[in-house]
């Protein structure tokens, strides 16, 4: 469900005056004034006490009341939470923005209740990550009222409040105030201050006048550089004209006009008072020359920035503007001003009956949201009933009566007395004919609502006594022939007929659960409709929904732990397809038949406790009331279904594709299902509970898959790795002799059949995987539990570019996801906080969503050729409900249709198959090959048997017949129009229900008829291929390989349609209309917008994910990521930061906790292929932190993090910088070229300290400087550094960098037999010293043996050998633990216990790594492979590991 509106609202000021933001309980809602409009910024969990914007509107800032005080910042325009802290203990009741947005200053309590004024520096807030700092606070022991900060100085506020103003100034991290004397005024009650407008340029801050307001009517005009009161004005009422007496008033006699706030503008000043009106003076206060009376005082009052229109909100709920040019008002809001205990709908005129205990029961207007009639009485009404038909309705009060007004002349029609206490329950049967009240004092009553609405008959101790069991204490069956109640007991539900309260049945529910040892009581009773009728359904204390079938009162099913605590009210859809329930302030939405594999979906939004949830008459909605009014749109599956039996195919490859997949084991419940005893339940419960079974046992259902029980699927074995109960590596000591050894199985693989040469289509928006040489190792060793792994993935830089429809987004769920790589990315987009789905060992080309939401497939092509993987997981949970593999190529294109109960998956140009799937239980039904390659699929939006394909062959139109026992897919080609010159269509949408939009390659959008199936209309879109279409209503976006992202007006279109004479070839560009267009940074493969097409998120080929917005034109990076091949990464010292560079010249500093990019700096057709950054004690504190890199052109660069700008280019390098490394001190930088030579550079002034050319003629391909004094064999120095080079060289150095000595300490050369000549050549020799002990030399490389060696520089000899089931390609050794990271070409990256050779096997990456990088402190882990970035969480020790 989404909600759209809600009531009431708390008011606060507005911002422009197009638009007005206010706090609706813990929701700030940001309306439009024209449309009605609402936005929403959720994240509050109690009210929200206060709001503020900065001068350019862009930060919008909200604090809550209660404990803790939180104060979250806001990006207005994205509706984003950038920042939240909390400083104040409770009660934050003021908060100003300077009017640059660099300071936010808020009043509030400390946790020993005095108030406490705090200013937080906001300058940074809009980089996401920067840590929101107090700048200063004070405490105070005067009243504070109202702070504002001076738009002329982010130094300078002014406070007001009881017997005081004061002037506040921030100066040196202290914050001082001084107070105005008041003279004779010191006893005034002050309410607000406002600033003097029209003279902006005035330098000095004596120059203005500051106005300060009080409940006396007072306006005190202060003078700000005297610190001194200017002048006194008072403000006056109108005297009587006619009276017993009149006096003359004075400026200290008579009773002033209190005001409660004042706004200035360059014309006028407006006051709000508490007589309920809002005034215009004339800048002198001379006369009022505007004015509008309110029903309550007015508590605030804000003027636009043109002072053409004036906000008024009152203490009663109303909020409005008054047009001064106009001189009309307009009320944007009314609302109840305390909570609402009951609402029943008019579905007829779609009116909405509220009661609240404010005394007041109101009208809306369903549509409109506006309120129609205010009915308010002394006597305080609690529930509130709408006639089915009538235009009338009932409402039951505190005291015991029920009165019946008619809505049109207002006027009360009937009153009765029956009941002795409050009224608890009140309804009309739905014929009708009769209405009921139940009250607390245990009185039925029965009432004849078609003519005098006289009482039947009345029954006394028939409902169970007390009120907490309101508003469902009772309810009438859907044909009006049954009631029931709770009672005469607690324990009781009584069934009764409807036409005469004579008893048909007693249930007592505290007997239903012996096992409990509390008897459990009702709290709220609801029939259910439709093929469930004769089920009613009780709520009870303990947290169970029952059901009980109404005519033998069995039990015959419950559902426990409905919510955490009671569930407070119950609904049933027409249809009896879903069940609302309400409790724990949240709405959760059931399966009726609790048939899907989710339990409820789960809603929030109240922050009180809900009184009644229910249903809109035409079920399109939800209403739920309690803190406030909520409307929810209602975006359930339509009620038509399809019924879907299983086509069996034949047998192909020795396998029956039931599901796609072959059947590995019988499935097994995982409880055992509950048996209820039905011989005493009659043919109508029989029937009922049979579609409702909860385990069937049958010949069929052997074609249902067992569900997946991990996150990482694996379903065949060229799909995954092996298992193994343990992990271990040889290690041998060849000091102390001990070895362990340990023998792996071999792996058996399948052959698949080659399948026969097809032609790659020449269209971007066609798959192509990228080229990757390196193939997974087949004897890679599964994961261990995820609790006894000890790296966890944290997080996942970038976006995959090179997939196409690989990212969902769902406005109204909020569902995010998108691929990077094998690995399915869900991010919350307010949080940045991921999950990571991992099931696929290959590149995922493309992803579908449900349209719920609940559901994700994604796919990816089958390693060695194999078939390809879909994955289909679910979204809140992230486990993998199925998987399933039928086409052999790569999957192009997926899609879920409208109902959700058929999935379709399309192949690439070498297996051009459309399959069809059953969506519940993924089984195919369906297959038809197509003649050519095809790149687009899509269900039509409002019929799940319509779909159509578009490919080289044209427009393919698609029908679901659905027989007895079989579907098929019955296809219509149609030729691709000869007006598009030859270009294939490539894209396509639906529009409407009879229009179909498709992109081609030569930039035309072709518009059909999916009726007729005929082209209509053409035109030239774009001047490239065109590969995302989407269409909203009247409204197109297209998208390209030429980088333009272009909205288009279509409205005219649907009428050429209905036009007979269009010509199919005719180009008709002129109907339609480009409204906007935006050139992003590469070709667009995916998109997902909001239904009005307003704000959507876009992704590229250059791997960078875009939030669109329309209406402000602009975009903000969402994600972004590599394009090209990542050579390196790097932690800073402090790991606040981290850096990556790339062959396409990029070094990316990302900030540590949130992940979102810093800076970027770009170097021109050259490759970035190593960084570092300046170590910690080599700066000192302020002067910022560097990082430098190599680059391809044998330059090095340093960049200061602070100012973002290159600090400083080198050119020691004639040859392609392969590494680069800070000294342990940070005294000198070293590099290492191609060619061999190692340059010691002075970062400080750029000289090359000196040349070593030991390695010259060899790749140097590690570089790595520690500090320790190495002094056994004579050498002075304090630090340690090695090179080692591709001829297996390595070279460990002894130095002294302020003294300009650097001596070679030992010479490392690692025997290897000649390379064969295989792949791109032999395995690079990497080098690192033993974090633990330097004298330790770790090395790998190519050699005899594939392993790593452990050298002692004291012994001159190798210590330690550990095996190695591959070359090593990359390693890095753990500051903190005694583990190594090593990856491999074959896709694994293994972390190994140095030493007992235990390791674990991890496989997240779709191609060989390049790098793998531990963290300064060991916590975290960098691996990169090609593009793909990926953060690992290195766990703490487990001593079982």
């Amino acid at each position: 469900m989404s909600c759209f509106v809600l009531h009431p609202y708390r008011p606060c000021g507005p911002n422009r005056a197009t638009r007005v933001v206010y706090p609706c309980h813990a929701i700030v809602v940001s309306m439009t004034i024209s449309s009605g409009q609402q936005k929403f910024f959720i994240g509050h969990t109690d009210k929200v006490s206060a709001l503020a914007f900065d001068g350019s509107t862009t930060l919008l800032a909200s604090a809550q009341t209660g404990n803790p005080g939180v104060v979250r910042l806001w990006d207005y325009p994205e509706g984003s939470c950038l920042a939240m802290f909390k400083t104040h203990h409770h009660s934050v009741s003021s908060l100003s923005f300077s009017y640059r947005g660099h300071i936010l200053c808020g009043v509030g309590k400390d946790r020993h209740n005095k108030t406490l004024v705090v200013v937080w520096d906001t300058a940074h807030v809009n980089r996401r990550g920067e840590v929101v700092a107090v700048l200063a606070k004070a405490h105070t022991d005067v009243d504070v009222r109202t702070m504002k900060v001076a738009h002329f100085d982010d130094t300078r506020m002014v406070s007001c409040g009881r017997d005081n103003i004061r002037l506040w100034r921030m100066r040196g991290g202290a914050l001082r105030s001084c107070p105005v004397d008041l003279e004779g005024y010191r006893s005034l009650d002050f309410t607000d201050v406002a600033f003097e407008q029209g003279h902006p340029d005035d330098p000095e801050p004596q120059d203005r006048t500051l106005y300060v307001s009080s409940l006396s009517g007072h306006i005190l005009e202060i003078d700000y550089g005297q610190v001194l009161i200017k002048n006194v004005r008072r403000l006056l009422p109108s005297q009587p004209v006619h009276g017993p007496r009149r006096e003359k008033w004075t400026f200290n006699t008579g009773p002033g006009i209190a005001i409660n706030s004042i706004s200035f503008t360059s014309s006028f000043c407006a006051t709000g008072s508490e007589d309920g009106f809002l005034r215009l003076w004339h800048l002198d206060f001379s006369s009022v020359f505007l004015e509008a009376e309110h029903e309550g005082p007015v508590s605030l009052v804000a003027a636009s920035d043109d002072g053409l229109q004036v906000l008024a909100a009152t203490s009663t709920g109303n909020l409005g503007y008054l047009n001064v040019s106009s001189r009309g008002y307009n009320t944007l809001m009314r609302s109840h001003t305390s909570r609402v205990l009951a609402f029943s709908c008019d579905g007829v005129r779609r009116h909405l009956a509220t009661a609240s205990a404010d005394g007041s029961v109101r009208i809306w207007h369903m549509d409109s949201l506006q309120q129609l009639y205010d009915f308010v009485s002394e006597d305080s009404p609690c529930m509130v009933a709408f006639h089915p038909s009538l235009q009338l309705f009932s409402c039951g009060f505190s005291s015991g009566l029920v009165r019946v007004f008619d809505v049109r002349s207002a006027e009360m029609l009937a009153e009765h007395k029956q009941h002795r206490g409050e009224v608890v329950s009140l309804l009309f049967s739905p014929s009708g004919e009769f209405m009921y009240s139940a009250g607390s004092a245990g009185f039925l009553v029965l009432y004849d609502a078609d003519d005098d609405h006289s009482v039947l008959r009345v029954q006394g101790n028939a409902v169970a006594h007390g009120t907490e069991r309101a508003p469902g204490a009772l309810t009438v069956s859907r044909d009006s022939r049954c009631l029931a109640f709770i009672g005469p007991s607690e324990y009781i539900v009584t069934l009764a007929d409807a036409r005469t309260l004579d008893e048909l049945l007693r249930v007592d529910i505290s007997i239903l659960d012996v096992a409990s040892s509390r008897l459990d009581t009702a709290l709220s009773v609801c029939f259910s409709s439709g093929p469930s009728e004769g089920h009613l359904l009780v709520a009870t204390s303990a947290n169970k929904v029952l059901w009980i079938s109404s005519k033998t009162g069995r039990l015959l099913r419950e559902v426990s732990e409905v919510h955490k605590q009671r569930c407070v009210s119950l609904a049933v859809s027409k249809d009896s397809r879903y069940l609302l329930t309400a409790g724990d302030d949240a709405i959760k939405v059931w399966d009726y038949e609790m048939l899907l594999n989710i339990s409820a979906q789960k809603v929030i939004g109240h922050t009180q406790c809900i009184q009644q949830v229910g249903f809109t008459p035409d079920q399109m909605g939800v209403v739920s009331v309690g803190d406030a009014i909520f409307f929810w749109d209602f975006l359930a599956k339509p009620a038509h279904h399809l019924t879907l039996k299983s086509q069996r195919k034949p047998e192909e490859d020795g396998l029956v594709l039931s599901n796609g997949m072959p059947r590995r084991a019988a499935p097994l419940p995982s409880v055992s299902p509950p048996r209820w005893d039905i011989s005493a339940i009659d043919a109508v419960d029989q029937e009922v509970l049979g579609s409702l079974s909860l385990c069937e046992d049958s010949e069929g259902s052997s074609s249902v898959p067992a569900q997946v029980p991990g996150p990482t699927p694996s379903p065949d074995p060229s799909h995954g790795p092996q298992s193994a109960s343990s992990s271990f590596l040889k290690v041998t000591e060849l000091v102390d002799a001990s070895s362990l050894r340990t023998t792996q199985s071999p792996y058996l693989l399948e052959k698949e059949s080659e399948a026969k040469e097809q032609i790659r289509p020449d269209c971007y928006k066609h798959f192509t995987p990228r080229y990757k040489t390196a193939l997974l190792d087949r004897t890679a060793v599964a994961p261990p539990p995820e609790e006894e792994q000890r790296l966890s993935l944290k997080a996942v830089i970038g976006y995959n570019g090179n997939g196409r429809d690989n990212m969902v987004w769902s406005p109204d769920t909020g569902v995010f996801a998108y691929s990077c790589g094998c690995v399915l990315v869900v991010e919350n987009l307010h949080t940045g906080a991921q999950r990571h789905l991992v099931g696929h060992t290959e590149e995922i080309s493309t992803l579908a969503a449900s349209n719920d939401s609940l559901t994700v497939a994604s796919a990816a092509a089958g390693s060695r050729g194999g078939r390809s993987l879909i994955c289909v997981w679910d979204v809140q949970s992230g486990a993998c409900r199925n998987t399933v593999s039928y086409h052999r190529g790569a999957v192009q294109s997926m899609a879920f249709s409208r109902d959700d109960l058929l999935f379709l998956s399309v192949g690439d140009f070498s297996d051009p198959v459309v399959a069809l799937w059953s969506s519940r239980t993924f089984q195919l039904l369906s297959t038809v090959r197509a003649e050519g390659p095809l790149h687009h699929a899509a269900f039509s939006p409002t019929r799940a048997s319509q779909l159509a394909c578009v490919g080289s062959q044209g427009a393919l139109f698609c029908l679901v017949d659905s027989k007895l026992h079989e579907v098929d897919l019955k296809f219509q080609r149609v030729a691709t129009p000869a007006g598009l010159g030859g270009a294939k269509l490539t894209s396509l949408c639906y529009g409407t229900d009879a229009l179909l939009f498709t992109g081609s390659g030569g930039g035309h959008v072709c518009v059909w008829d999916c009726q007729r199936q005929r082209c209509f209309m053409t035109w030239r879109a774009d001047n490239g291929e065109i590969g995302v279409l989407l269409c909203r209503r009247h409204r197109l976006l297209t998208g390209s390989n030429t980088r333009r992202l272009r909205l288009w007006g279509v409205e005219a279109v649907e009428a050429l349609r209905l036009d007979k004479q269009a010509s199919s070839t005719t180009h008709s560009g002129a109907r339609v209309l480009l409204e906007q267009e935006i050139l992003l940074d590469g070709a667009v493969v995916s998109a997902a917008f909001d239904e009005a097409l307003h704000m959507g998120i876009v992704g590229t080929t250059a791997g960078t994910l875009w939030y669109i917005n329309w209406l402000e034109r602009s975009s903000i990076r969402l994600i972004s990521g590599h394009k090209t091949q990542v050579n390196d990464a790097a932690f800073s010292a402090d790991e606040s930061h981290f850096a990556t560079c790339g062959e396409d010249g990029s070094l990316r500093v990302w900030s540590s906790p949130s992940r979102e990019l810093v800076v970027q700096f770009q170097v021109l057709n050259q490759g970035c292929s190593c960084v570092c950054w300046t170590p910690a004690p080599a700066h000192p504190p302020g002067a910022g932190v560097c990082v430098a890199a190599g680059y391809s052109d044998g330059t090095l660069r340093i960049f200061r993090l602070a100012s973002g700008e290159m600090e400083r280019k080198l050119q020691p390098h004639r040859a392609p910088v392969t590494a680069i490394q800070y000294s342990a001190h940070g005294h000198v930088i070293l590099s290492a070229g191609k060619n061999g030579l190692v340059v010691v550079s002075n970062p400080e002034n750029g000289n090359t300290v000196c040349v070593l050319n030991d390695h010259k003629g060899a790749l140097v391909t590690s570089l790595q400087c520690v500090a320790k004094q190495y002094k056994q064999f004579g050498l002075e120095g304090n630090e340690l550094w090695l090179a080692a080079s591709s001829d297996r060289r390595v070279s460990v150095w002894a130095a002294d960098w302020p003294k300009i000595k650097c001596d070679l300490l030992d010479w490392l050369t690692f025997p290897a037999p000649a390379y064969n000549g295989e792949g791109e050549g032999p395995p690079p020799s990497l080098a690192a010293f033993c974090p633990t002990d330097p004298g330790l030399v770790v090395y790998t490389g190519y050699a005899v043996e594939k392993e790593i060696s452990f050298y002692s520089l004291a012994r001159k000899q190798v210590v330690r050998k550990i095996a190695l089931p591959h070359w090593a390609t990359c390693f890095s050794l753990s500051p903190k633990d005694p583990l190594i990271a090593v990856g491999l070409k074959e896709r694994v990256l293994k972390l190994i216990q140095s030493s007992s050779g235990q390791f674990q096997d991890f496989l997240p990456h779709s191609d060989s790594l390049q790098a793998c990088r531990f963290s300064p402190s060991g916590g975290f882990l960098f691996s990169l492979a090609y593009n793909e970035i990926y953060l690992w969480e290195v766990k703490a020790h487990d001593p079982q590991l």
